[in-house]
């Protein structure tokens, strides 16, 4: 969740000296040489961005008698500064000028990471990826330690937010051992804890999360510090410590405002609202959720629109107030969507990348075993028909290496496309793809003047299942209960994982009365085929069914799926293991 309120910030600094650790930062007197002034920006960035601001102001100032060094150092700056106002696209040209036109190599190097940032920022994956991929190649000819570390950072940065946590917490790791004797390992700590919690392989009690937000304290840097502190607030309500959250939050929030990283005030009221709505109190999470949709700059930041969107849809339906549910919901549903399709471009695009990358291997390759073989004709230049007989294995063989490694791209391909169509742990539908399937059937259904129902299943009681079995037992609790109700549908039946324990299923050419038959038969069927979760211990699997017709609720899918899921919730308000039906606006139950 928050890769990204880390990425513009971690940019070390140029020079090879550092402000002492646990020093505050003084405004730099009029006589301090320009020299000194290009420093000390650097190392205030985000120590005390107000003072930032100001030391550039002198620099545009004394602009005249820089050297072009010098000037070149401040114009990356200010791409840097345009950048942490999210101006990706102005940013992006004024980068491209430095990397192409600077005297200072360290400079373009420092210019060329930033910018795999703001590509992917501003939703250029590919061009980012490639970037990437060349400065890494890049990387062990690189000696100056400072532009080794600010690769490092970006590249890690940039494999998380491909979904690749393995490697990137590789190549953050890296970044300590390229650190100056002495310096701080604040910012090298966040960016693995970062990335840790993007693996979910950190708890809010891991010792590496504490360390390294006593490191950024110490070093008094605060916006490292809040990074992991709402790292930790948001790890703390998921973990159901929504008091300690709150505690933590109002903690950092002088700190937050003070430093006019408008991310961090966005953040801070989102997970505030979440974790009142954790602690049911209701009018605080509705109050906090707005506020956040109210701040300045808080559409730029997504994945918070969407959750404050989703708290607002639960409050409302929670309260009564349907109409409002309804709005929210398709607020967050639209976003939301938006929001995967954006993490399939990356995922795609780091794929086509790396695909592309081996195929440039595979050429390269193919071109040294032609050398090779020219080498060998020439050598053997009096064996001819031991040359020509060499000559025609080598290519054979070099024609199926080529041929296999075709075969291996084209089947990673496929294998991609699939993992982003199905649920890689039960098979079922993703729920993008659901939605998209469904939303096309219905449309079908409506023009046909045919009627469809939609189902949502929802496993009863299944964080009982995790909390004392394990996630390992839960997840072959999914798969057989995934199994048993795909054996009870029709060819013709859409189904999908919406999330968790819940399921989607669209029966197309259904009634009611049809709908509740199958419903009754999975609940039967997964009620009579126990799971088998200890050697001697059975398990049996009860669901909790909500069914919304195209007769009472129209063909709009986000209309009969809140019906649905609205009939859902009275099934498990009414006992649970039950079907209850929506007429449109209360439901009817169906045991």
């Amino acid at each position: 969740m928050f890769i990204a309120a880390f990425s513009i910030a971690f940019m070390p600094a140029m020079t090879s000296a550092h402000a002492p650790v646990g020093t505050q930062s003084e405004p730099a007197p009029a006589s301090t040489t320009s020299h000194a002034l290009l420093q000390r920006a650097d190392e205030i960035k985000t120590k005390n961005h107000a003072e930032f601001l100001r030391t550039l102001e002198l620099l545009h100032q004394r602009e005249s008698s820089l050297s072009d060094d010098q000037r070149w150092k401040l114009r990356y700056f200010d791409a840097w500064q345009i950048a942490f106002d999210g101006n990706y696209r102005e940013s992006n040209k004024a980068l491209h000028k430095i990397i192409s036109d600077s005297t200072d190599p360290s400079v373009a190097a420092r210019a060329s990471a930033l910018l795999i940032y703001t590509l992917n920022a501003g939703q250029h994956y590919e061009a980012s990826y490639k970037l990437a991929s060349r400065l890494v190649t890049e990387l062990p000819e690189i000696r100056d330690s400072n532009t080794r570390i600010v690769i490092l950072v970006q590249v890690s940065q940039m494999l998380a937010l491909a979904g690749q946590y393995e490697l990137a917490l590789k190549y953050a790791r890296q970044i300590e051992d390229a650190l100056p004797p002495g310096a701080s390992k604040c910012k090298a700590l966040t960016l693995e804890a970062s990335t840790q919690i993007e693996g979910h392989t950190l708890q809010s009690s891991s010792p590496a999360l504490n360390q390294a937000i006593d490191s950024c304290l110490k070093a008094k840097q605060i916006v490292y510090a809040n990074v992991l502190r709402i790292d930790k607030a948001n790890l703390l309500i998921e973990e159901g410590h929504p008091d300690s959250a709150i505690a933590l939050l109002e903690q950092l929030a002088p700190s937050a405002r003070k430093s006019g990283y408008q991310r961090h005030v966005v953040e801070y009221h989102v997970l505030l609202a979440k974790a009142y709505l954790k602690k049911n109190d209701d009018v605080r999470a509705r109050r906090y959720a707005l506020e956040t949709l109210s701040l300045e700059h808080a559409e730029n930041f997504e994945e918070d629109i969407i959750e404050a969107y989703h708290i607002l849809y639960l409050v409302n339906k929670k309260t009564g107030r349907q109409a409002d549910a309804l709005t929210y919901y398709e607020k967050y549903v639209a976003l939301d969507q938006a929001s995967t399709q954006k993490a399939k471009a990356r995922a795609l695009a780091y794929q086509m990348v790396k695909q592309e990358v081996l195929a440039k291997k595979t050429r390269v390759d193919a071109l040294s075993k032609q050398n090779r073989i020219l080498q060998l004709r020439h050598a053997l230049d009096s064996k001819q028909a031991e040359t020509n007989r060499l000559y025609v294995l080598i290519l054979l063989l070099l024609l199926a290496g080529i041929g296999f490694l075709l075969y291996k791209i084209k089947h990673s391909q496929l294998r991609f496309r699939r993992m982003a169509r199905e649920d890689d742990l039960t098979g079922a539908f993703t729920r993008q793809h659901f939605f998209e399937q469904a939303e096309h059937v219905l449309r079908r259904m409506q023009k046909n003047d045919n009627e469809a129902c939609l189902m949502i299943l929802d496993m009863d009681h299944f964080k009982r299942v995790n909390d004392m079995y394990g996630h390992i037992t839960g997840d072959s609790v999914l798969k057989h209960a995934t199994s048993i109700c795909m054996r009870e549908l029709r060819s013709s039946d859409v189904f999908g994982r919406l999330g968790g324990e819940e399921f989607g299923v669209l029966m197309p050419g259904c009634t009611p009365q049809q709908g509740k038959e199958i419903g009754d038969r999975m609940r039967r069927a997964l009620m009579n085929s126990p799971v088998r979760v200890l050697e001697n211990e059975s398990l049996t699997i009860t669901a909790s069914i909500g069914l919304a017709s195209t007769r009472t609720s129209g063909y709009q899918l986000m209309r009969m799926m809140l019906h649905a899921d609205e009939a859902l919730y009275e099934a498990k308000r009414n006992g649970r293991n039950q079907l209850m039906i929506s007429s449109g606006n209360t439901a009817t139950a169906m045991a």
